[in-house]
């Protein structure tokens, strides 16, 4: 029996939901990832990132190159990033060359970079 057939002016049923890539602490990934959504990082990535939102979560680590419309570091990254905007948190540690449009960098994080306003 399809749910969404008793149901159809019922939006919710229809819709098809897009979680996005998640890799999880303990996890380590070595490689490329592009994913159409978002990726969420709290393992260790050495590689390649490529996806509309990443976020590196606090316990995360990615050593590569990121492109991204939005690029959210709260744990450490060290590469290339080029990106819409960029949001570095108070706890990011960060290393590396920044391309953006849009940056916001909260007091406390700490930076070794080379920004490139895009």
């Amino acid at each position: 029996m399809n749910v969404s057939s008793n149901f159809p002016d019922i939006k919710f049923l229809q819709k098809t939901t897009n979680s996005g890539t998640v890799i999880s602490a303990g996890s380590t990934l070595m490689g490329e990832i592009a994913a159409p959504g978002s990726i969420s990082v709290s393992g260790i990535v050495k590689g390649d990132l490529n996806a509309s939102e990443i976020v590196i979560e606090k316990e995360g680590i990615v050593e590569g190159s990121v492109i991204s419309h939005h690029l959210i570091i709260i744990g450490k990254f060290e590469g290339n990033v080029s990106s819409e905007k960029i949001t570095i948190a108070s706890s990011g540690i960060v290393k590396g060359d920044l391309s953006y449009k849009r940056l916001m960098i909260d007091d406390g994080a700490i930076l070794d970079v080379i920004f490139h306003k895009i």
